[in-house]
């Protein structure tokens, strides 16, 4: 237990040690808002687009959905590591400028290579973390524990619930009023869900 425990507080000092020579910790909380909206939209789409077109097996909306989430993890995460490389080389680089030295071997330059690494890992992760619980109902179903009728109604409530939850976290961060911020976030998922039931009765 007091092995784990010292494993856990140094990986939280190496943790806030990066954030606080690299500036990444904004960036990453960013981003971990903007991919978990991704996760969930994209399988909120996958859920109503298969049901409306008759596709409502659990086993196949869970393909697509655990498809979807695989390849926009790999995607978030090498997309989001090479641009952060690059541009946390851009202010190392400005920081060598203006104090006239190298810093390719210090901390500061460690702790911005792992910036890169932890925003694509924090990108990647909540794409999928988010994704998995919208998609969550229909792994019950494929055990039997519920219906796939129930999987779709579940799914959709826990999509919009995510999605509220996440406006309120934002109008926290800004300060704002959250209520109005989650609702926000909440039209998100409805104007989503209105888009593709209009295009379902176009097709």
């Amino acid at each position: 237990m007091e092995e784990g425990e010292a494993t856990f507080n140094l990986i939280k000092s190496s943790v806030s040690r990066v954030f606080r020579y690299s500036g990444a910790k904004e960036y990453s909380r960013r981003y971990a808002v903007m991919n978990a909206f991704d996760g969930v939209v994209t399988i909120l789409g996958i859920v109503l687009g298969s049901t409306l077109l008759g596709g409502s097996d659990p086993r196949d909306i869970v393909a697509a959905g655990v498809g979807a989430l695989i390849a926009m993890g790999i995607s978030g995460a090498s997309g989001t590591y090479m641009a952060e490389k690059a541009e946390q080389e851009r202010r190392l680089r400005e920081i060598e400028d203006a104090m006239l030295v190298k810093l390719e071997d210090s901390v500061i330059a460690e702790a911005r290579e792992w910036a890169a690494v932890i925003s694509a890992a924090v990108d990647a992760g909540a794409a999928v973390l988010a994704g998995l619980i919208s998609l969550a109902p229909y792994l019950l179903s494929l055990l039997n524990l519920i219906s796939a009728g129930q999987a779709f109604t579940l799914s959709l409530t826990l999509s919009l619930g995510l999605l509220f939850s996440l406006g309120l976290f934002l109008g926290r961060v800004a300060k704002r009023n959250v209520i109005v911020s989650g609702l926000k976030s909440l039209a998100i998922g409805c104007v989503t869900i209105l888009l593709i039931t209009l295009l379902n009765l176009v097709l």
